[in-house]
C-alpha cells in the first residue's frame, strides 16, 4: 500500500488548515483536540500556531503512527499527546478551549478504489455515523468559552447538525462554504436514492467532472453568546 496515497490530506482538510492559519488567535495558548489526525498535518498546525497542547485521538495504529513521524519531523511533538481509541471513549475526563475534526462522512456504507483506510471517508447511508456520536459527546469535553470547528458536508444535513448542538445547549454554525472535486470512484458509491436527492443540491456535474459541497461548522456553548 502507498503510503503517499493512504495519508495524502483531502480537500477537508486543506479547508480546516486555511481555517486555523485565518484565526490564528483561536489557536494560540489553547488547550487542542483533534479527533482523527490522520496524516498528522492539523495537529502540526496546530501546534506551529502556538497551541499550548494537542492531544490526537485516533482509530488506527498507522495514522498514529503517521502523525507521530510528522511531530517529530517537525520537532512539535513534546506538545502533543497521542492516543489510538475509539473517539470519546479514548478520551478521559479532559476538557478542551478548541476541538477540531474531519471526519468520515460521505455518504456511502463502504468505498472502494480510493486507497484509504477502511474506516476514512465513508460515513454511512447518510454520512452521520461518526458524526452523531462526536456531537453527542462534545459537550463533556468543551470547555467553557470553548470552540469545535468541524467539517460538514452536504450528505449530513446542517439542520440535523444545528438541531443536535441546540439541544446540548450549543449553537452550530456556517463559517464558510466551500466545494470539492467528488472523483468517479466516490461518485459510484452513491446509492441511486442520495444521488437522486442532492445532484444538482450539492452535488454539482460540469462535463465529466463532478463536485461536492461542503461547510465549515463552528460549534459554540449558547451561554458563551449571552
Amino acid at each position: 500500500m502507498n503510503d503517499h496515497n493512504l495519508f495524502s490530506p483531502s480537500e477537508y482538510t486543506a479547508a480546516l488548515l486555511l481555517y486555523l492559519r485565518k484565526h490564528p488567535a483561536r489557536v494560540h495558548a489553547s488547550r487542542a483536540l483533534e479527533m482523527g489526525p490522520g496524516s498528522g498535518v492539523v495537529m502540526a498546525t496546530l501546534l506551529a500556531l502556538g497551541a499550548q497542547s494537542a492531544v490526537g485521538i485516533e482509530l488506527e495504529a498507522l495514522a498514529v503512527q503517521a502523525t507521530q513521524g510528522l511531530l517529530d519531523q517537525e520537532g512539535l511533538r513534546a506538545r502533543a499527546s497521542l492516543v489510538q481509541g475509539d473517539m470519546w471513549s479514548a478520551c478521559g475526563d479532559g476538557c478542551y478551549d478548541l476541538v477540531v475534526t474531519n471526519l468520515p462522512q460521505f455518504a456511502a456504507e463502504h468505498i472502494e478504489g480510493d486507497g484509504r483506510l477502511p474506516s476514512w471517508s465513508a460515513g454511512g447511508i447518510d454520512g452521520r455515523r461518526s458524526v452523531d456520536p462526536f456531537l453527542q459527546g462534545l459537550g463533556r469535553h468543551l470547555a467553557p468559552g470553548g470552540l469545535a470547528v468541524m467539517t460538514h458536508n452536504v450528505f449530513l444535513d446542517f439542520s440535523k447538525t444545528e438541531a443536535m448542538a441546540d439541544a446540548l445547549g450549543l449553537r452550530a454554525r456556517i463559517a464558510y462554504c466551500a466545494s470539492a472535486p467528488l472523483p468517479a470512484h466516490k461518485l459510484a458509491c452513491l446509492s441511486p436514492q442520495v444521488r437522486a436527492r442532492f445532484e444538482g443540491r450539492g452535488i454539482h456535474r460540469m462535463g465529466d467532472y463532478w463536485f461536492v459541497d461542503f461547510d465549515l461548522v463552528e460549534i459554540s456553548w449558547k451561554h458563551d453568546e449571552a
